[in-house]
């Protein structure tokens, strides 16, 4: 009989929503605005991938026209002194720049759903054995004002546009019957009460649920692969947006079962939804950055590319230094090898400055994630942020690990090169097949569901609690 009554519930509101033209604009919207975006992102991966290849190609270009350079002059077949910055045999300034690796970090299968901080680092980095200041900040991501505005993706889609549609349509499912007079009748009517107006809760929440759940699957499919529909990574997407539009469809029902009006569900959920989306995000980012101050982008740039010329001024001392840590070797003064030493010194002194300067920089925003991860159960909206950028690959934990492992082979590049460059060794055609390679198999992304789970469903569970109290006063 229940099961009856929930299923008549179900069937009368979605004739009901079928004839509301506001509902019928409200989905198709939606629909429109994912595709968009997933669109958007296509887009986007696939100017990545093509900026990917097209570095990789300049590598290649780049490393055989000096292995052809340099089989002319063990030949014979150039004429006239090579300069050392165009002579394929001085490992100095070849590993500084002519004969630089690609590091590229290849877009996530469903990197199109969000763009995370892939406007913000690099994908392709040519390592080199300068400090690493030359390494991470000499190109321009994007336009700055782009990255004011911010993109549209489906991450934003879901944390901002998505529950709107919800609040719309959940956020009078007792309070409009109440005003018309018709909510005694339809209660009076109905054999069992609770389960007809469970029956209209589901229709109200599961419509645009469904809605966006299927929208992405079509737009995945379409924009990027099928098959990609059968991975773990979209089944982790779908459980995000299924948990994070519950706990909005909650939020309605228990300001709905308070027994106000129509109004003030509006506002109050209007006043919940900037709250949870905008202020308590910002307030745990600002906390974390007052508790954990860390200088700027720039600062830390800045601060960087002044430490090199530091040491570029203090060439003549650092020389000394190096000079009584290594030792010259009877190398006479004023010879290349002596010029060559001198350069090194300095870069060595460079090289660990903007190690300091970076170390530090990074440790404070290290802790900033840890406190704002911590206080991320504050805000779904932020819980669900985190959880899509995690599933598209465009997230913190797999840049750091891309940023790891360009640490890791820029000191291996720097000790191929330096050692032969110290014991004054020409670079051959062997060593130039010997270069050091980068690893460029990234980590899996690894959505953060546990903090979701955690975050999302608890608070979901208590406010529907609260619904079901206002429903059961509602039929009494």
């Amino acid at each position: 009989m229940r099961r009856s009554a929930l299923l008549s519930g179900l069937r009368f509101e979605m004739r009901m929503m079928r004839r509301d033209r506001a509902v019928v604009v409200s989905l198709f919207a939606l629909i429109g605005v994912i595709l968009f975006s997933l669109w958007a992102g296509a887009q986007r991966v696939e100017a990545q991938r093509a900026n990917v290849a097209a570095a990789r190609a300049d590598e290649t270009q780049r490393v055989d026209g000096l292995k052809k350079s340099l089989a002319l002059l063990q030949n014979g077949g150039a004429h006239g002194d090579v300069p050392p910055f165009r002579d394929p045999r001085n490992a100095a300034f070849m590993g500084s720049g002519p004969a630089a690796r690609v590091a590229a970090l290849e877009p996530a299968p469903l990197a199109l759903i969000a763009t995370g901080q892939s406007d913000l680092f690099p994908s392709v980095v040519r390592v080199t054995t300068g400090p690493k200041d030359g390494l991470l900040f000499n190109d321009e991501i994007d336009n700055p004002a782009n990255l004011m505005s911010g993109a549209t993706d489906l991450a934003f889609v879901v944390v901002f546009v998505y529950p709107l549609v919800i609040l719309a349509m959940c956020f009078n499912l007792l309070a409009g019957e109440r005003e018309q007079g018709a909510l005694a009748m339809t209660l009076a009517s109905a054999r069992e009460p609770g389960a007809a107006l469970l029956g209209k809760f589901v229709a109200r929440s599961l419509a645009p649920i469904a809605a966006a759940c299927a929208t992405i699957a079509l737009g995945v499919g379409v924009f990027a692969d099928w098959s990609l529909l059968a991975s773990p990574a979209f089944a982790a997407l779908l459980m995000v947006v299924l948990l994070y539009g519950l706990f909005w469809a909650a939020l309605a029902a228990a300001v709905d079962g308070l027994g106000r009006s129509s109004a003030f569900n509006a506002l109050a959920l209007i006043g919940a939804w900037a709250f949870i989306t905008m202020i308590a995000p910002a307030a745990i980012n600002s906390l974390a950055a007052f508790m954990h101050p860390a200088p700027s982008r720039i600062d830390m740039v800045l601060a960087a590319r002044a430490a090199t010329t530091d040491a570029d001024r203090e060439r003549d001392a650092v020389l000394a230094r190096y000079a009584e840590e290594h030792g010259e070797g009877g190398v006479k003064r004023g010879s290349a090898q002596e010029r060559t030493l001198r350069r090194l010194a300095t870069q060595e002194a460079a090289f660990v400055r903007v190690e300091r300067v970076i170390a530090e920089h990074d440790a404070q925003l290290a802790r900033q994630r840890e406190l704002s991860e911590r206080l991320g159960f504050l805000s779904p909206a932020l819980l669900a942020y985190r959880a899509v950028v995690d599933v598209a690959g465009s997230g913190e934990r797999r840049y750091q690990d891309f940023l790891a492992r360009i640490h890791g082979f820029h000191l291996d590049w720097r000790a191929f090169f330096l050692s032969r460059a110290k014991a004054g060794a020409e670079m051959t055609a062997a060593d130039y097949d010997a270069l050091p390679r980068f690893d460029a198999t990234p980590a899996a992304p690894t959505p953060s569901l546990a903090a979701l789970i955690a975050g999302i469903t608890l608070p979901a569970l208590l406010l529907a609690a609260l619904a079901k109290k206002g429903f059961a006063h509602a039929k009494t």
